[in-house]
């Protein structure tokens, strides 16, 4: 009799213990969800400013193209105003 005894108090403490264990794993789940959703959502920011910064570039060498063609003109048009100078 003492020994089912025994084993019930065991079964009860092993339960008890297992009950415990379950609850930690599931706050353990949680925490990693909301980990992995912060971590996703930091991922897509990033993204999105990658995707920015990118357009941002292309738009800043089409930019520099424009100028670098403007600057070749007017200098173009100096050599041609200095070479009428030149001729008497």
């Amino acid at each position: 009799m003492s020994t089912e005894l025994a084993l019930l108090q065991k079964n009860a403490e092993l339960e008890k213990e297992n009950k415990q264990l379950r609850k930690e794993v599931l706050e353990q789940k949680l925490l990693l969800l909301e980990y992995k959703s912060s971590t996703e959502a930091k991922l897509e920011e990033a993204r999105v400013r990658e995707e920015k910064l990118i357009k941002s570039n292309e738009k800043f060498k089409q930019e520099m193209k424009q100028q670098a063609k403007e600057t070749q003109r007017m200098m173009k048009q100096m050599m041609e105003m200095f070479q009428k100078q030149a001729q008497p």
